[in-house]
């Protein structure tokens, strides 16, 4: 079994989709785009190598550093988890076309502001599109993975990474349960709030070197108790990667 195929697409049955007699070509595109990689499964390389894409369309003449680069990955996949990472990447292409009510200024910042407004315009679009057509849908059921395979997958990808971010952590509440219930991760209350302070420290160190504008962003993230908990077990996913044999 292919675990990243599998993992980036859990949920879908094999669906064929009629295309759409009347429709214009990118009609067509978003209507395809429907059956892909949901973003909050996708795999951290394929959504950076989307992203890249999409800034080149753009014409960014300087990418995004890695701290507003982690606080972008996480808003595209908390904000728009349903989508696919081919919506994501039209609903750009379109954007720049013209094809969608938007503004494609960007002031060279791709901020959560900037990427909501597209996302919102696209939404427009893509819900006319699928008032259009019906789906002929297999029973097929779709590939389910194992625990073991989904905690797998997630200490693959950061043993496999460079392990300098542990915000890069894959599927962290996912698997930090899983660990859990399995009783593979336990912690005292002292370890806990360690944690916790470093994490808030490792947030403070990184809002220091944002400019004013990213740094309104990320600090209304890192008040968020639920973020600031998935953080907590990413970096808890960290040790416990490292900490194995081998």
């Amino acid at each position: 079994m292919e675990i990243q195929k599998h993992l980036a697409q859990p949920l879908q049955a094999l669906q064929e989709w009629k295309t759409l007699p009347s429709g214009s070509i990118a009609d067509n595109e978003i209507l395809n785009s429907f059956n892909g990689d949901k973003l909050n499964l996708v795999s951290p390389i394929i959504l950076k190598e989307n992203l890249a894409y999409i800034f080149t369309l753009l014409g960014f003449k300087n990418y995004p550093d890695k701290q507003e680069m982690v606080v972008i990955e996480d808003f595209i996949r908390t904000s728009y988890p349903k989508y696919t990472v081919q919506e994501f990447r039209i609903a750009f292409k379109m954007a720049v076309q013209g094809k969608i009510d938007c503004s494609t200024e960007h002031y060279e910042k791709f901020s959560p502001k900037f990427i909501g407004q597209v996302m919102y315009a696209y939404t427009k679009k893509a819900n006319e599109v699928r008032k259009m057509v019906k789906p002929i849908l297999k029973e097929i059921e779709p590939p389910k993975l194992t625990d073991e395979e989904i905690v797998l997958f997630s200490q693959k990808e950061w043993l496999e990474s460079a392990r300098n971010d542990f915000n890069r952590v894959f599927n962290a509440d996912k698997v930090f349960g899983i660990l859990i219930k399995e009783g593979k991760l336990k912690f005292e209350p002292s370890e806990m709030l360690e944690i916790i302070k470093t994490v808030r420290l490792d947030n403070q160190y990184r809002l220091n070197k944002m400019s004013v504008l990213d740094g309104k962003e990320f600090s209304k993230l890192i008040k968020d108790d639920t973020y600031l908990d998935t953080q907590c077990k990413k970096l808890a996913l960290k040790r416990y990667f490292e900490s194995l044999p081998g």
